[in-house]
């Protein structure tokens, strides 16, 4: 009975510690946004500033995710609802795949990298159009990940004229390590991203 109470009382602490890590790591998102803004309020293109805070609410959403699992582990689904429910059109994503646990790097990195596929989906790509449709699919095949984003139904992909950082983020894949594939086609935008699970899990 002592060891049960010990177990429940050490649950309850440790979920007062989360809920207070939670509480802190918000404040300092919030923090940073508004420094930000302060910082950047006389900036001319208000489109970077509003990217900036885009990618600070995604990294918050990845934060509430890990914040559930102890800070170990985020599941793949569960990171890809919660990034991608946000935006315009978001009930014209199709989510699939198996069960993917990542550590919390692959969970930060990932988090940003689908914010910003579907940040531009939204404003160039298939979501910027009703017909259009973004699926997000992923297998496992002998200890490799493969990530899917297909968008279809949308206009014709083009190739942009400049690569600022989402572009270079993009690149980077789900680990920052690169293992990414981008096609711009007339029937629009896709990219494929490879990731040891190994190291997806352990990052």
């Amino acid at each position: 009975l002592e060891v049960g109470v010990a177990r429940l009382r050490g649950e309850e602490r440790q979920r007062m510690l989360n809920g207070e890590l939670s509480h802190r790591l918000k404040n300092t998102l919030a923090m940073v946004q508004a420094i930000a803004g302060q910082t950047l309020k006389h900036v001319a293109e208000r489109d970077a500033v509003a990217s900036f805070e885009q990618r600070l609410g995604a990294l918050a959403s990845a934060h509430d995710v890990l914040l559930g699992k102890g800070w170990q582990a985020a599941d793949l689904a569960t990171v890809a609802e919660r990034v991608l429910e946000v935006l315009d059109g978001r009930d014209r994503f199709r989510i699939a795949g198996p069960a993917v646990e990542l550590g919390a790097r692959a969970t930060l990195s990932a988090s940003l990298l689908l914010h910003e596929l579907g940040t531009n989906a939204v404003k160039y790509g298939a979501l910027s159009v009703d017909a259009g449709t973004v699926a997000v699919i992923w297998t496992i095949e002998d200890g490799t990940l493969r990530l899917d984003w297909r968008e279809t139904g949308g206009p014709a992909a083009m190739v942009p004229k400049r690569h600022g950082f989402g572009s270079r983020l993009i690149k980077l894949g789900l680990v920052g390590t690169g293992g990414v594939t981008v096609r711009y086609e007339d029937t629009g935008f896709s990219a494929t991203m490879y990731a040891p699970l190994l190291e997806l899990q352990q990052a």
